[in-house]
């Protein structure tokens, strides 16, 4: 029985933990200190620089977490399943802060919490559903392989719901009041645009260090029941 916990060399899990010490402070600080506001949105727009990065981390998750899931219907590895699972637990972390963010945002900057007509609203929504039927069934179904298999094929889903958001505003007339991507602007400023890229940096960071954790409790656990597989 493989009982190998860690998944990097003891320095590299130093390193990450010092740039998520270091960067998230930072990203937080800035976020709320350093950049000019938009005199349009006031104060609110500060949400701005974490809600964006935390729903970059919302959409890549499910995509990851599929990537995994093919590989596991390739291969019948339960390390590429609990790698999934893993990447789906921060996806959905992730895109419950989207949903608290977003709407304080949206309250603020245009006096709507939830714009019903906003295509990447609702697809947003249609993805937090995808990620949340992912762990009924995970945890309803006690077969490991039968538990491993359809979690692949709904991570699939999770993903396509993932893919659809992301090009909800480059691909279909939005009428809502969701601005448009962020990327395809370029007209920050220059404050704005280093705040903005040290968040993403950070989340990314707290993305890592979190992928690093869980997959190893997920490994702690799954050596658990092993165990209680053999006593029994």
């Amino acid at each position: 029985m493989n009982t190998k916990i860690p998944i990097l060399p003891l320095y590299l899990d130093c390193i990450l933990y010092a740039l998520v010490v270091f960067s998230f402070p930072l990203a937080i600080f800035l976020g709320l200190y350093y950049p000019n506001v938009i005199l349009e949105q006031g104060m609110s727009h500060r949400i701005f620089y974490f809600h964006v990065p935390v729903a970059w981390v919302a959409l890549y998750g499910p995509v990851l977490a599929s990537l995994f899931s093919i590989f596991y219907l390739v291969s019948k590895n339960r390390l590429w399943d609990r790698l999934s699972f893993t990447a789906n637990q921060i996806a959905f972390f992730f895109a419950i802060g989207v949903l608290f963010s977003g709407p304080i945002w949206a309250y603020s900057a245009w006096g709507v919490p939830w714009d019903r007509t906003d295509a990447r609203l609702q697809s947003f929504f249609i993805l937090v559903i995808s990620l949340v039927s992912y762990f009924v069934f995970r945890y309803l179904i006690l077969d490991p392989q039968k538990k491993s298999l359809l979690s692949s094929y709904i991570s699939l889903l999770c993903a396509f719901s993932a893919i659809l958001t992301w090009g909800a505003i480059r691909w279909i007339e939005n009428p809502g009041n969701h601005p448009g991507s962020v990327l395809g602007k370029g007209g920050m400023d220059t404050d704005m645009r280093i705040t903005f890229w040290i968040s993403i940096l950070a989340f990314h960071f707290l993305f890592l260090l979190l992928f690093l954790l869980i997959y190893r409790l997920e490994k702690i656990l799954d050596i658990r029941d092993q165990i209680w597989q053999l006593r029994s």
